[in-house]
């Protein structure tokens, strides 16, 4: 696929993103708990797969947000075009993963009016400054400049061709970005190299 193809095609995407946003009204039913942030790779411009990111920055994550997520969820359910809502504590002793700070997590399968199915990860924190998806913003979107976005969606289209590679985007974007990979091959070799 051409560079322009890639970058049309993500930006395809990226429009149908913030269809499904405004369907959901997400961004102010989400305002309800904190401050929500669109990150991923909706907010970078390199959109392959129907999945939308937002962290939402909270005051804190007390029983009161604990209770008012989880009714954000519950009203989530509800909706004819929600298939499910997972709900996951992450906070105190659920939290088993010391590079991220302790959270609360939405997961939401939803088919847009349009009968594309979406996938939504929504993020609750309290410690911004801990969380990679709000650091990636501040980070990588200053130096992904289209030729960048090219080669990164590249490599991501062949690898979504491949789902039980389960690789994180931002290896792919650290490759790119910080160790000049250009392919899908020079990845798979990269990320080798890695382990």
């Amino acid at each position: 696929m051409t560079t322009e193809r890639l970058l049309e095609q993500q930006e395809l995407i990226n429009g149908e993103a913030r269809r499904v946003a405004a369907e959901l009204d997400l961004m102010a039913v989400l305002s309800a708990v904190g401050e929500p942030v669109q990150v991923g790779s909706s907010a970078l411009g390199v959109m392959v797969r129907r999945d939308l990111d937002v962290t939402v920055v909270c005051r804190e994550l007390d029983r009161d947000v604990h209770l008012a997520v989880a009714r954000i969820g519950a009203e989530l359910a509800v909706l004819e075009r929600v298939r499910e809502v997972r709900f996951r504590d992450d906070t105190g002793m659920w939290n088993t993963d010391p590079r991220y700070p302790d959270g609360l997590y939405l997961g939401v399968s939803y088919r847009a009016l349009d009968g594309a199915d979406w996938t939504l990860d929504i993020w609750f924190v309290d410690r911004p400054d801990r969380q990679p998806d709000l650091e990636h913003l501040r980070t990588l979107a200053p130096r992904l400049d289209d030729d960048h976005r090219a080669l990164v969606l590249a490599i991501k289209e062949e690898l979504a061709r491949r789902p039980a590679d389960g690789v994180a985007s931002y290896e792919v974007y650290r490759a790119v970005l910080d160790h000049g990979v250009t392919t899908a091959e020079e990845f798979d070799t990269w990320r080798d190299d890695q382990r």
